[in-house]
């Protein structure tokens, strides 16, 4: 994975997606992003456990959908900013259009990315490679796009468990008689993005025990695998 990250000053972004601060080591350094989209029990604090032995990375867990949330604003803002009126307006104007907004929408869109960085990053020097899972994108799949638009640096992983018998009688699934026919619907929305989208890729729970299949994840990855943390954490897992 690459991307360059410019050190210089205080905390922003341009819309290349290149970062000028406090968040890395270097002044010139790699600064990528991974994306797990999950649906629940289905394994994905492991893969996030196995996704964090790459070198240098730190993806964080969920965040109870915030980020989508910023997301969502993100894709309204470009909605809103089609349609307003850019032409300027006292203050003091009676009539003002249904669509009258006086935001910069580029200010708007690095606050937005700032936001999103101080979330998964916090300031940490020592990551060339951050980002987060989530299992909060029924319905909502398409905002990752928002999100490559913002980094284009992204890769993302859509998890699913085949075995939806398990799922559906495990953890808060069992509690919803239609458990079965949400995830059946979940995982068609994570199968087909993945088939219309470049820079994703397609994981099994149970292909998290699997040596080959982890290591084709990491090489779509573009990183090294680290066998010995690998069985380490497959050892401890309660999967």
């Amino acid at each position: 994975m690459k991307g360059d990250v410019t050190i210089n000053g205080e905390t922003t972004i341009n819309d290349n997606g290149t970062l000028t601060g406090t968040l890395t080591v270097n002044d010139t350094t790699t600064l990528n992003f991974i994306i797990i989209c999950a649906t629940g029990r289905s394994g994905s604090t492991t893969l996030q456990r196995i996704i964090n032995t790459i070198e240098d990375s730190n993806i964080r867990g969920e965040n109870c959908g915030a980020i989508n949330n910023l997301l969502s604003c993100y894709l309204n803002i470009k909605k809103t900013n089609k349609m307003r009126i850019k032409e300027y307006y006292e203050e003091t104007t009676i009539k003002k259009p249904s669509w009258y907004n006086c935001y910069d929408f580029e200010t708007v869109k690095n606050n937005i990315k700032n936001t999103i960085l101080s979330i998964l990053n916090n300031n940490d020097k020592s990551f060339r490679i951050i980002g987060f899972k989530e299992i909060r994108y029924l319905n909502n799949i398409y905002l990752i796009d928002e999100f490559i638009e913002l980094f284009p640096n992204t890769k993302v992983i859509c998890h699913i468990d085949d075995n939806l018998d398990r799922q559906s009688n495990s953890g808060w699934w069992k509690k919803n008689k239609n458990s079965r026919n949400t995830l059946e619907k979940y995982n068609k929305q994570l199968i087909d993005y993945c088939k219309c989208n470049p820079n994703t890729y397609l994981s099994y729970m149970k292909n998290l025990f699997d040596i080959n299949e982890m290591i084709n994840m990491f090489n779509f990855l573009e990183e090294k695998f680290n066998e010995k943390k690998y069985k380490y954490i497959i050892d401890n897992s309660k999967e």
